[in-house]
């Protein structure tokens, strides 16, 4: 359940819930194991919205497939995980690195090293403090650069991070729940809370002044340890706006940097490498302590950062303060809440934790390529899942239960997307006959075509010998008393553009040769009305199927002449077959704000193509027919002309299933046997022609 998410009043539980439920809404199978492609499609769709949102640019957003930064200045990556827990995290994250591509200026990032170089006094100084020196025993000022750069990176990152979170805060309030989710996660554990309180990590070195500074904004820090105070006045977080961009921010990083520096006593480097020589004088080898090159830090990490892993200062039982100020924000007394060792432990690893956080090395849970690939063929498809709903009457009672039912609507058929993701509706089995019968279709849509060219003609007609209108020039001769019908009146009619929306039933039983006429004649009237200007038309197939994992009524949009040519129809509509059962009007529901939208100010026309009952996962009966009816009635209000088709085949439609169509389609409703199917294109052309 999503109640506890910020998520909750926009997503419903179905985003991550795949469990099936009966009439009562009981729940009566398990959600699938694994990922659905179709969900972290949305999942990806969803908060690339959010960044988008909030950052008024395309910024695009994606899942790793195996590591790799979380943002490289030009896409966010996000976690494959689809575990409720983990959705608000992952987008507050999303936010805050998308914000990141707005706000910050990598280029500065980039030049950070040269920065660093540039400052010779500093680095000399640095050299000195520390006994660096170079081969020929100066100050070696390139040890200084490589023992700057990561712990200003970090300072760059903490203050950046808190400049990126105010824009946000303020530009974006709404969105401040996520970002609160994403800190709970990485910041705001309970023992990092501990540690805080504590005397842990109050030594007076980089890995105590780094967690300190990195949990400035924990209600738990402490200022009366390592001149906290004097940093937290510099950075000044009620007053971070100030900050402009991000070469403010390593300014004042520096400056922090400084102020760090002058608190760290000196690793004495020049007599550890003494220490080393005189004991390689001895001749036993050394002792191993020592390595490295020459002008390389010896103690710290081995990485060349000259940084303190930490692990003396687990070890300790008790640590000792600064001492510190009197008075200040959230002065805790020290020696509060002291860490046993299995806490130093956890608070060792929260502390990597964040640090992954700030170094943009989040684990993140990742997909293969093939599930890669599916998701981009979903995303290119425009596939959408809609959640439409219906009454069912309770007989024992006068109550009426609601069911929501999610639809997938496929906007537009790929070849990526029949190669890519399994669903009853396509296959390559006889394909070669299908694309025959779409050539034949075709064929006739050209015969068909010409006779409704007319569609496309203007008529002028003129009305003359009229007593007002325009003067007709060769009745003036005629003016005079008793004479004034000499005026003319020329009227222009043409058609009003139109729209034809053909939906057939993919469901098994159209199997044969009711699928193969219905789909001949829908490719028969898509030619002919790609041969007029105002004529559009597409092409729907709907069944209840399996489709990217999951059984759902699918409603596949193959052909729409708005955005395809016929070529659409010769390489993708052969795949196109059936299978599954007719979820009839959960399918039209579904589409219904298009397909109202889309015919607005048009000559507008559904035909549905159908031989069976409404069926689905307790979709039927006399809930489906009056929920079918209702969209007929919601078209037909719109003034879209219904034709709906109900295709006998061999056998004769009997009188129950007459019934049930008739109360579903009303007078809208017609009865064509295969063999006479042909007969549909006729009956459209004079539909066509009509003027209302």
């Amino acid at each position: 359940m999503l109640k506890s998410l910020n998520s909750s009043f926009w997503l419903n539980n179905d985003f991550f819930d795949n469990g099936r439920y009966d009439v009562l809404g009981e729940e009566i199978a398990i959600k699938p194991k694994g990922k659905d492609p179709m969900q972290l499609a949305g999942y990806r769709r969803a908060i690339g919205n959010f960044v988008r949102i909030v950052t008024g640019e395309g910024i695009p957003v994606k899942f790793n497939t195996s590591g790799g930064s979380y943002t490289d200045g030009k896409t966010v990556t996000i976690s494959a995980s689809l575990k409720d827990k983990d959705f608000d995290p992952a987008v507050g994250l999303a936010l805050h690195e998308g914000s990141h591509i707005k706000l910050t200026d990598f280029d500065v990032l980039k030049d950070l090293e040269s920065w660093v170089k540039n400052h010779d006094i500093d680095m000399i100084s640095l050299a000195e403090k520390h006994g660096a020196k170079d081969v020929d025993g100066n100050p070696d000022r390139w040890w200084s650069s490589g023992y700057v750069l990561p712990k200003l990176k970090d300072l760059i990152n903490i203050i950046e991070d808190r400049r990126i979170d105010a824009w946000v805060y303020k530009n974006a309030p709404g969105y401040k729940g996520y970002y609160q989710a994403l800190y709970d996660k990485y910041f705001n554990a309970s023992i990092i809370d501990k540690g805080l309180k504590s005397d842990e990590y109050t030594d007076k070195d980089w890995d105590s002044f780094m967690f300190r500074v990195c949990n400035l904004t924990n209600a738990n820090r402490r200022l009366d340890v390592l001149g906290l105070k004097e940093i937290w006045n510099m950075i000044d977080l009620k007053d971070i706006a100030r900050l402009k961009n991000t070469s403010q921010v390593r300014d004042l990083a520096f400056e922090v940097f400084k102020f760090i520096e002058d608190q760290i006593p000196s690793l004495e480097l020049d007599k550890e490498e003494e220490e080393c020589e005189g004991e390689e004088g001895d001749g036993e080898g050394g002792s191993g302590d020592c390595e490295g090159e020459k002008g390389e830090p010896i103690s710290g990490d081995g990485d060349g950062t000259g940084e303190d892993d930490g692990s003396k200062a687990e070890g300790d039982e008790a640590k000792k303060g600064s001492g510190g100020e009197k008075g200040g924000n959230n002065i805790m007394p020290k020696g509060l809440d002291e860490l046993n060792d299995r806490q130093k432990h956890r608070l060792k690893k929260a502390i990597e934790k964040q640090k992954d956080f700030q170094n943009q090395e989040i684990r993140k849970t990742g997909i293969s390529k093939k599930m890669q690939k599916q998701m981009t063929a979903l995303e290119n498809s425009g596939t959408e899942m809609a959640e439409v709903e219906f009454d069912i009457d309770l007989h024992y009672t006068d109550d009426k239960y609601t069911k929501k039912v999610t639809v997938a609507v496929i906007n537009n058929f790929t070849k990526d997307l029949v190669n890519s993701v399994s669903c009853g509706m396509w296959d390559e089995f006889r394909i070669d006959d299908r694309k025959a019968d779409i050539e034949e279709g075709i064929r006739r849509g050209v015969i068909l075509g010409k006779k409704l060219k007319v569609r496309s003609e203007e008529r002028d007609t003129k009305f003359n010998k009229l007593r007002s209108g325009k003067i007709d020039k060769r009745m003036i001769a005629n003016a005079g008393y008793g004479a004034e019908a000499i005026f003319e009146k020329i009227e222009n009619f043409a058609y009003n553009p139109g729209i034809i929306h053909i939906s057939i039933d993919s469901s098994g039983s159209m199997n044969g040769q009711r699928f193969k006429n219905a789909v001949m004649t829908a490719v028969a009237i898509a030619k002919a009305s790609s041969m007029i200007e105002n004529m559009d038309c597409v092409i729907s197939f709907r069944a209840g199927t399996y489709f990217s994992g999951n059984d759902c009524p699918v409603m596949l949009i193959a052909y729409d002449s708005r955005r395809h040519g016929m070529n659409q129809i010769k390489t993708l509509l052969p795949y196109v077959c059936v299978g599954g059962i007719t979820p009839e009007g959960l399918c039209f529901d579904a589409i219904m704000k298009e397909i109202i939208s889309s015919s607005r100010g048009k000559d507008a026309y559904f035909v549905n193509m159908s031989d069976g009952m409404p069926y689905y996962n307790g979709y039927g009966g006399e809930s489906a027919y009056k929920h079918t009816r209702s969209q007929v009635k919601k078209m037909v209000k719109e003034g879209i002309k219904v034709i709906s088709y109900f295709i006998t085949g061999s056998y004769s439609c009997s009188d129950h299933e007459r019934r049930a169509f008739d109360a579903m389609y009303g007078k809208e409703a017609q009865y064509i046997n295969t063999a006479k199917i042909n007969d549909v294109a006729k009956s459209m052309n004079k539909k066509f022609l009509e003027v209302v």
